[in-house]
């Protein structure tokens, strides 16, 4: 029952870490009509795809960015093609660039190539002034990127006082998440023999009875794309011979390292307070959109090259 209890941590604290930097930190509001059971329930799916995710890396022998990017890729294809059918395009972020945003421009790229991947490094370092500097500009991004939303949402909504609510309240619980993932042990995430197939098919089962009557096109979009991504896995479950990531972040976390990550709220307040008294509007959405789209379709594809490279 221990071990199961610690497994079930690693899972949960990891679903929430990928579902603050993929919705909370995305939205940075509480948006009229949100009510606690959603923002759980959100919790709670973010939790499986974390499971997923948790078990590519175990799995497929994930040690270095490339990978764990082509991982990133299939949690945010799976959030965004399952989940929901942002993947499929809309008529402000058509298809084919609805392929990178967001599943690759902020879930794979920001979500977990910042929020878990970075952030686990500079956590588990030995100097923590780094983990400072990283939280204060995270802080900063966030509270820049909040600033388009007065122009979507209503001014009291995105009110100062909302946006320090939302982010401390939020923060908190992400330092929480990563003292849970410092005070376990690498080997207490060890996947079963047949828990990722098991996972896999029932996300498959959703998508062909849910999304793709919804969204017929997504038939002949996912697949292929995830296709991609298990050759790139493939290449790194066979040629990889480090420790994988887990390895390097379990358990290796003091508590006290977590607390810098406190500075990201404070900063986003700092930043996006004048914004709110003033009544600007920053057009972080698109400056972002513009720069991170490209972005995600050029690192997935550096990504399944070096991954191609190994062991050649």
């Amino acid at each position: 029952m221990r071990a199961l209890a610690r497994r079930a941590a690693t899972i949960l604290a990891t679903g929430y870490i990928l579902y603050f930097y993929s919705e909370r930190l995305f939205w940075s509001f509480l948006r009229p009509g949100d009510q606690p059971g959603d923002l759980i329930l959100g919790w709670l799916v973010y939790s499986l795809l974390a499971w997923i995710f948790l078990l590519l890396v175990r799995q497929c022998r994930v040690a270095s960015f490339p990978a764990l990017y082509v991982a990133g890729a299939v949690f945010g294809w799976l959030a965004e093609g399952v989940v929901v059918d942002t993947l499929y395009g809309s008529p402000d972020n058509p298809f084919p660039l609805s392929i990178s945003f967001t599943g690759l421009a902020w879930h794979a790229l920001i979500t977990v190539g910042l929020g878990w991947y970075v952030q686990a490094k500079v956590l588990t370092g030995a100097r923590p002034w780094k983990s400072a500097v990283f939280a204060i500009a995270l802080g900063v991004g966030w509270g820049l990127w909040a600033g388009w939303w007065p122009a979507e949402l209503d001014r009291a909504s995105t009110s100062a006082w909302r946006f320090a609510a939302h982010a401390a309240a939020c923060s908190i619980l992400l330092v929480l998440s990563w003292i849970v993932l410092g005070s376990v042990r690498p080997g207490s995430f060890r996947p079963g023999r047949l828990e990722l197939p098991i996972l896999l098919g029932l996300a498959a089962l959703f998508f062909a009875l849910v999304r793709v009557p919804a969204t017929p096109r997504s038939a002949l979009i996912l697949p292929p794309l995830l296709l991609l991504c298990t050759y790139g896995l493939w290449r790194s479950r066979h040629h990889e011979e480090r420790p994988d990531l887990l390895e390097m972040t379990l358990g290796r976390i003091r508590p006290a390292a977590c607390l810098p990550l406190l500075l990201m709220p404070a900063a986003a307040i700092a930043i996006y307070a004048p914004v709110a008294i003033l009544g600007w509007t920053l057009p972080t959405n698109w400056l972002l959109y513009l720069t991170t789209m490209p972005l995600g379709f050029i690192c997935l594809l550096l990504a399944l090259w070096r991954l191609h490279r190994l062991g050649r």
